[in-house]
């Protein structure tokens, strides 16, 4: 996602720092116009605005710190990985500490959103800052909402997370239940997407690539769980999508 979005501010005009531990993994941007970092420090010596597009919690907590502390006062830093709420609080204190603005800018819509230029950013922050990084990511974005204060863009990712695996699990179930009654998807998808039960993973089918389920449920049940919400569906889920594969939702196409 991180090349993809790189591509798209390059493409757009953008000068480019980047930054990953798989050198070969920065080579194309370096190709196209990008500058190569050796360490995350040199991309915030290098930039005003610092997108992070890692994986999970622990790779966010190892990389903000080093960009805080080597950025100018005044930088942005925007958490694009989904992750805990508490983990952008936490960080963003530190920010603030060093003058520095330190943001969650959830990325919604995935590989395919990057891919395209169309991703959807949720984010939580001070909300000029929220302006700012809407004007900057302009070329790779639909949107870039602001939720509220800072941890809120990772609770809209969140829920959003839970929606879209649900959608799929419920949409495997009702198409196998279709065809087995006779219906084919494809035939009972136009006619489902004209009804109240339509969704946005129903109408896009056979582009989901199943990433990272098993991470996104895993951080909805724990915050969930904290917070003394009940989420007997959502518990569920994880099993659930376990045995779902690409192939199985290619097969109902």
């Amino acid at each position: 996602m991180g090349a993809a979005i790189g591509g798209h501010l390059l493409a757009a005009g953008v000068p480019l720092a980047a930054y990953d531990p798989v050198v070969a993994a920065v080579e194309p941007l370096v190709q196209a116009g990008a500058t190569a970092c050796r360490r995350p420090a040199e991309v915030a010596r290098n930039a005003d605005l610092m997108l992070v597009v890692v994986v999970d919690d622990a790779q966010v907590r190892s990389v903000v710190p080093e960009l805080v502390e080597a950025a100018e006062a005044g930088s942005v830093v925007a958490i694009c990985a989904s992750v805990r709420p508490d983990t952008c609080e936490e960080l963003q204190a530190l920010g603030a500490s060093c003058g520095v603005h330190v943001v969650d800018a959830a990325l919604v819509r995935g590989e395919r959103g990057a891919e395209e230029g169309a991703l959807v950013l949720f984010c939580g922050g001070d909300e000029q800052v929220v302006d700012a990084l809407r004007r900057a990511c302009a070329p790779f974005t639909e949107a870039v909402v602001h939720v509220g204060h800072v941890g809120a863009g990772q609770v809209a990712k969140t829920a959003n997370n839970i929606l879209l695996w649900a959608c799929i699990r419920a949409d495997v179930e009702a198409q196998r239940l279709g065809r087995a009654l006779g219906v084919e998807p494809a035939r009972l998808r136009a006619a489902l997407e004209l009804g109240s039960g339509a969704n946005r993973p129903l109408a896009e089918w056979g582009n989901h690539r199943l990433r990272w389920p098993h991470k996104d449920l895993e951080v909805a049940l724990a915050v969930a769980a904290e917070a003394g919400v009940e989420m007997p569906l959502v518990e569920e889920l994880p099993r659930l999508m376990r045995e779902l594969t690409v192939d199985d939702l290619r097969e109902l196409l």
